[in-house]
C-alpha cells in the first residue's frame, strides 16, 4: 500500500521498560510526563556498591539510584522490569544486619537482583514510598499497554479510566484486520484510541497514545485507510481502519497525538494517604528534598558497573563465567540442559521467582 500521509515518528519511551547501568547523567533527568514522587538521601546499593552512600529517586516510571561521590555510577530500573519485591534482612557494610528492599527483575534475557538499604535510622520511607508507587503502576497498565480483546467495553459503552475524557466517537468504522473487515465504533480520548466490533464487543483494541509509533493514511484494497502503527515494545502491530471523513479524523488524531506527546499521562497517581509509615504514620510529600542531579565531572574516575554483580545468585552463573559452558548441567526434573542454579537454590525455587 502506498503511503499518502504520515505523522512524525514517536519518541521511544524506555524509562519504565528497561534497566540501564551507569548511564549519562542527563538520562537520569525526568522525561516529559515523568514525575518525581520521592527522593531519599543516604541509600546504599547493597548488592552492587556495598559500602557506598547514594541517593534514591522514585518516579512514576522507574527507580533511580546514583552514588553521592560519583553520579556516573548509577542505576535506572524501569517498573515494568520488576518481577517481585520483598523486604528482608541483608548485611550492609555501613549499617550491619538490617532490613532492606529486594527487587528481582528481568530485562531482555537477563535476570537481576537489586538490594537497597536506607542508612537513616528507623525510617520506613524507602519501603512505603516504593510500595505505594509500584502498586499504582501495576493497577494502571491500561494507560500504557496495548490491549487486544480486553475487558474495555460493557453494554456497548467504553469503560473510562480515571481522568480519561472521550474527545470523539465515530460509528460505522471498519477494522481491516481480516479479509472481510469488521464494523464497529471508534473512540478517541485524551489517553488512547479504542475500537470495538458492533456485533461482538469483546473483539476490540485499546491503544494508548504512548504506544503509537506513527499515524498514516495509506491505499488499501478497501480504498484509503487510516493506519496506526504501534511501537516495537507493544508488538509492532499495524492497525487499519476505514472511516468516513478520513481527512478530518486523521487531522484530529494527529493533533491529539501531538498534544499527548507534549504532556503524556502515564496513569500513576500517588496521594499522601498511599504513603504511610509503618509505625509513626510518616507521610512522604511529593518533593525532591532539594536534591539536584548534576554532572560532577568524575568521568575519568568512574568505573563501569559489573552487571554480573546484580545477576540472580550474585553473578555466579554463566553470565559471570568466561566459559559459557562451565555452569551448564543436566536437570533430571526438566529433562533439559540448564544453567546451574546458584548455591542453595533449587530449580523449583527458580520457577517460583516468576
Amino acid at each position: 500500500m502506498a503511503i499518502l500521509q504520515q505523522s512524525p515518528i514517536a519518541e521511544f519511551i524506555w524509562q519504565d521498560r528497561e534497566i540501564r547501568f551507569d548511564i549519562p547523567v542527563i538520562q537520569l533527568q525526568p522525561r516529559k510526563g515523568e514525575i518525581i514522587v520521592d527522593s531519599i538521601n543516604q541509600v546504599e546499593d547493597t548488592k552492587g556498591n556495598n559500602g557506598d552512600k547514594g541517593s534514591l529517586i522514585i518516579t512514576n516510571l522507574r527507580l533511580i539510584w546514583f552514588g553521592d561521590a560519583n553520579q556516573r555510577i548509577n542505576l535506572s530500573i524501569g517498573f515494568d522490569c520488576i518481577l517481585n519485591t520483598e523486604i528482608k534482612e541483608t548485611n550492609s557494610m555501613l549499617k550491619g544486619t538490617t532490613q532492606a528492599l529486594f527487587l528481582r527483575t528481568k530485562y531482555e534475557q537477563s535476570r537481576y537482583e537489586f538490594i537497597f538499604t536506607s542508612l537513616v535510622k528507623n525510617s520506613p520511607r524507602l519501603f512505603t514510598s516504593f510500595q505505594a508507587v509500584i502498586r499504582s503502576y501495576e493497577t494502571t497498565k491500561m494507560y500504557r499497554d496495548l490491549k487486544l480483546r480486553g475487558a474495555i467495553v460493557q453494554d456497548k459503552q467504553v469503560i473510562i479510566l480515571p481522568k480519561e475524557q472521550i474527545i470523539s466517537r465515530y460509528n460505522g468504522v471498519w477494522n481491516l484486520s481480516s479479509e472481510q473487515g469488521n464494523l464497529g465504533s471508534f473512540y478517541l480520548t485524551n489517553v488512547r484510541v479504542i475500537w470495538f466490533a458492533q456485533l461482538a464487543e469483546n473483539f476490540n483494541v485499546s491503544l494508548p497514545w504512548v504506544q503509537v509509533k506513527c499515524v498514516k493514511v495509506r491505499d488499501s484494497k478497501y480504498g484509503k485507510a487510516l493506519v496506526l502503527e504501534t511501537s516495537e515494545q507493544s508488538g509492532g502491530y499495524i492497525l487499519g481502519f476505514r472511516v468516513e471523513s478520513l481527512e478530518e479524523v486523521y487531522t484530529e488524531i494527529t493533533n491529539l497525538y501531538k498534544t499527548y506527546s507534549v504532556n503524556p499521562m502515564f496513569g500513576v497517581e500517588i496521594s499522601f494517604e498511599d504513603v504511610e509509615g509503618s509505625g509513626d504514620n510518616v507521610q512522604v510529600p511529593k518533593v525532591e528534598d532539594n536534591l539536584e542531579i548534576v554532572d560532577t565531572g568524575y568521568s575519568s574516575l568512574a568505573l563501569p558497573t559489573n552487571k554480573s554483580n546484580y545477576a540472580i545468585g550474585g553473578g555466579s552463573g554463566a553470565a559471570a563465567s568466561k566459559d559459557p559452558l562451565a555452569n551448564i548441567m543436566f536437570c533430571e526434573e526438566l529433562g533439559l540442559a540448564i544453567e546451574r542454579p546458584p548455591k542453595g537454590v533449587s530449580v523449583d525455587q527458580l520457577w517460583k521467582i516468576v
